[in-house]
């Protein structure tokens, strides 16, 4: 398999250029995550999980990140993003314009999203990337294999606690100048303000600041883009105070068409695809 560890500032730099900063992909090595069961909330059962290696943003995808999506010809306006399922390309039909972000500010986390717009702009950030990768690095014909999409539950968690076994990603104390949560701000504050909440990877904001959309679906093992089945959620947000909740280990789910001001999503960039029904890995 190849590594992205070599390429992984050159496909920052690149992603970027694409975007707008702040940006970064920060590596996460293979390991184990360890899932809680949430069966008796609706839930999948807990377990432990092997992962594979893969790639998570630094930072929640922002405003003006989001915005580029929108504004480009490519983007928002080309309803192929959305043909992952008959249930993504009607949630687009119900929704032509996109729902403006709660909270203005181009460093702010993009909030209002929905899971399936969620999943439009990593189809559309990934077919991008791919493009501007081939020919630009010395391995571009392994590395454009990679796709950026949502990370599954396991991989999320794995990127916010690694193997240290702590209730939060700095130890077991939960700590306000780590995080945005608990209405202390009163509303999302911009990535990247508590740098010293980072997990053992170096991402930001997986405590508080905006729940984060999963790949996984909530209360069935299967991963596909078809049908209403609740997706999970994860990390907390601005407004959660109870630290059970803010626990990177703690598991929720919402509706995939639910757009909502403390919920929003970050990508990660992997090799290994997953072949799921709905084209969500074509």
């Amino acid at each position: 398999m190849p590594s992205i560890s070599e390429e992984i500032e050159a496909i920052s730099r690149i992603t970027r250029a694409i975007l707008f900063p702040p940006f970064e992909w920060c590596q996460v090595v293979v390991g184990v995550a360890r899932l809680e069961a949430a069966s008796a909330n609706g839930g999948t059962p807990g377990g432990e999980y092997r992962v594979s290696e893969f790639a998570i943003s630094k930072y929640p995808v922002t405003n003006v990140q989001y915005q580029k999506f929108l504004k480009a010809a490519d983007g928002f306006a080309n309803p192929a993003w959305w043909d992952l399922s008959p249930q993504a390309a009607r949630c687009r039909l119900d929704h032509p314009r996109p729902k403006p972000t709660a909270f203005p500010g181009d460093d702010l986390p993009r909030t209002r999203v929905s899971w399936f717009d969620s999943l439009a702009f990593c189809h559309w950030l990934s077919a991008g990337l791919a493009r501007r990768l081939d020919g630009t690095l010395p391995d571009a014909s392994d590395i454009t294999t990679w796709q950026v999409r949502l990370p599954t539950e396991q991989e999320w968690h794995r990127a916010a606690l690694g193997d240290r076994g702590w209730s939060f990603p700095w130890d077991d104390e939960l700590d306000e100048r780590r995080g945005n949560f608990g209405n202390q701000v009163g509303r999302t504050s911009p990535v990247g303000s508590y740098p010293d909440g980072a997990s053992p990877f170096g991402a930001l904001d997986m405590v508080g600041n905006v729940w984060e959309w999963c790949l996984s679906a909530w209360g069935r093992e299967e991963i596909d883009a078809s049908g209403y089945t609740y997706r999970a959620i994860r990390g907390g947000a601005w407004n959660v105070s109870g630290p059970q909740h803010l626990r990177p280990a703690d598991r929720g789910g919402n509706s995939p068409r639910g757009q909502l001001n403390d919920a929003g999503f970050r990508c990660i960039y992997i090799e290994e695809p997953l072949y799921i029904t709905g084209r969500l890995s074509q």
